[in-house]
């Protein structure tokens, strides 16, 4: 019974150590997809970009808009828009960038 209690004891320690130094050892992923939300600051048409201040941190980001894509906006009436219709000023939420 005192064999199998530290078997377990040891088992555990090691999963531990294992599991902490998983995040050690992982490769670190600066350009992973992630979502913002904030206002257009600046559009170029020509580029198919638009410049996004986000909410969270205040920072400026460059978003490339796709073709035929939309992206989701804060107005009532105008929830999803096309590059077209974006306006500098307007509230995007939940752009997917890198």
């Amino acid at each position: 019974m005192k064999r199998l209690h530290k078997a377990i004891i040891s088992f555990g320690i090691v999963a531990v150590l294992v599991a902490g130094s998983s995040s050690v050892f992982a490769k670190s992923e600066g350009s992973r997809e992630r979502s913002i939300s904030g206002g257009i600051v600046r559009i170029d048409r020509n580029a198919r970009t638009i410049t996004v201040r986000e909410h969270a941190t205040g920072k400026e980001i460059l978003v490339v808009v796709p073709a035929d894509s939309t992206v989701r906006t804060s107005l009532a009436g105008f929830r999803a828009a096309h590059f077209e219709q974006l306006m500098v000023g307007m509230f995007i939420t939940d752009v997917r960038v890198r």
